[in-house]
């Protein structure tokens, strides 16, 4: 059984480096500085956000931190920080002015799908676009919750305790049941699941509006 896992995971990370591999002659650039865990500075001072995968907030004056939002960051500056990288496909520019990329690093192999692999990044779909690049990686993350990687060791148990969860077919978001926000979604987009865990595993990311991923303090009180 752990030969047939390790070959599945194998053949997914494979699927996602190709769908990734959109040129091969594609302009080099190192890493400067590590924002969070899903973000970086180029040395030219272009910040990067990576396409597809989203990772707990880091604490700031208007939140409290997210649970393993220090360690997402540490991962990616382990990973990442003063080596090179490709923008391998750009997908958009978003509204603080980060270029929205797929990056490879390393040989050509993709940055978003190692994270999400190693449990310190999950899957955000958004629009239309890359869904088999999007398929790639959940299924990197449904292997990533099964084995308890990464931030899914402490998060599962955490959110099958939470309650349940109401998913937008439309837009692959997940809400507490007690959003005001979920309320407001169209009847035939709603999807309702048993827990967060569940959710994740269907490839819905929680919402930014409300509070569905748990702080620190919530992970260290249970």
């Amino acid at each position: 059984m752990v030969a047939k896992a390790v070959t599945r995971i194998w053949c997914s990370f494979v699927i996602v480096m190709l769908l990734a591999g959109y040129s091969f002659a594609a302009e080099v650039y190192q890493v400067a500085k590590i924002v969070d865990g899903d973000t970086f500075v180029l040395t030219n001072g272009q910040r990067v956000r990576l396409a597809y995968v989203d990772t707990p907030e880091i604490k700031s004056d208007k939140r409290k931190e997210q649970y393993f939002a220090t360690d997402a960051k540490m991962f990616l500056t382990e990973v990442v920080l003063h080596k090179e990288v490709v923008l391998q496909k750009i997908i958009s520019q978003d509204r603080y002015g980060r270029v929205v990329a797929i990056v490879n690093y390393r040989n050509n192999l993709d940055l978003g799908s190692f994270l999400v692999q190693k449990g310190a990044a999950f899957v955000y779909p958004h629009g239309k676009r890359d869904k088999f690049y999007i398929a790639g990686l959940l299924q990197l993350q449904k292997d990533a919750m099964q084995s308890k990687v990464g931030m899914w060791k402490r998060a599962i148990t955490y959110f099958k305790s939470a309650g349940k969860v109401i998913g937008n077919r439309r837009s692959k978001r997940s809400f507490a049941i007690t959003c005001s926000n979920a309320q407001s979604i169209a009847k035939r987009n709603r999807v309702y699941f048993d827990s967060a865990v569940e959710a994740f595993y269907n490839g819905y990311a929680p919402a930014r509006v409300c509070k569905l991923w748990p702080n620190t303090t919530d992970i260290l009180l249970e």
